[in-house]
């Protein structure tokens, strides 16, 4: 719980995100939900992106990028890592018009609080920099997001 309230009062004073309490759903704990402000946005989750844009390959697409490839494979190295955060759900995003790679890594606010307290460490700086040593990457960025299904 300490935690997560870093998490949100960190939140709070950066992006207006304010503590709204905790729900009970049949069959779940308690989980810590927060609010964007007055918008009526109240959110659970939060995600902890990591996105770059690769090459496309010989025929112009996706489909032979090598460096699509390379960013696949570093996921796959990463994955059972990123699955061993407390919580953590991780999905990947890729954009064969626009050339975007992304993976979202989202978990309960609570949990997501002591990695974001940690800064995220040690798996984001290692994960960014062997993204950014891949051949034809570029624009390696991060952001923190909340995420919900609706």
């Amino acid at each position: 719980k300490i935690q997560a309230a870093l998490l949100l009062s960190t939140l709070a004073i950066t992006t207006a995100f304010a503590p709204i309490g905790s729900t009970t759903t049949p069959n779940s704990s308690t989980q810590l939900r927060a609010e964007i402000g007055e918008t009526g946005i109240a959110f659970e989750n939060v995600a902890r992106e990591w996105r770059c844009k690769y090459t496309a390959g010989p025929s112009g697409g996706p489909g032979d990028s090598d460096s699509l490839k390379e960013c696949q494979a570093l996921l796959s190295e990463y994955l059972p890592k990123l699955k061993d955060l407390p919580g953590a759900k991780v999905t990947r995003q890729v954009c064969g018009g626009c050339l975007d790679f992304k993976v979202s890594i989202v978990q309960p606010l609570e949990e997501h609080g002591a990695w974001a307290e940690a800064n995220y460490e040690p798996l984001e700086s290692e994960f960014l920099d062997k993204l950014k040593g891949i051949e034809g990457v570029s624009q390696v960025e991060t952001q923190e997001i909340t995420f919900e299904a609706l």
